[in-house]
């Protein structure tokens, strides 16, 4: 019961939200002020993009020798399977 009622309290407080922030603003951004934030956009977006290539070359590199790592004990636990299953045979 408690619930229900904060459930519709919640719901209507974020109708009235949604319902608000619908109006139209009447004034328009003139040229020079688009092409301004345009352009702060496309540079903050540049920095982004850069920001996030030297993350994934860094996790790259963390991945590989990490793959690497795990291939290689693979590899040797295999070889040593091998060299006692050879030397049981014998």
């Amino acid at each position: 019961m408690k619930t229900d009622k904060l459930l519709l309290s919640i719901c209507v407080f974020c109708s009235i939200i949604v319902l608000a922030s619908c109006q139209h603003d009447a004034k328009e951004l003139t040229p020079e002020e688009k092409y301004a934030v345009d352009t702060m956009f496309n540079n903050q977006l540049n920095n982004y993009r850069k920001q996030l290539d030297s993350i994934c070359i860094a996790d790259k590199d963390t991945l590989f020798a990490r793959t690497v790592d795990s291939l290689r004990k693979e590899g040797l636990k295999e070889i040593e399977m091998l060299i006692m299953k050879n030397h049981i045979t014998e």
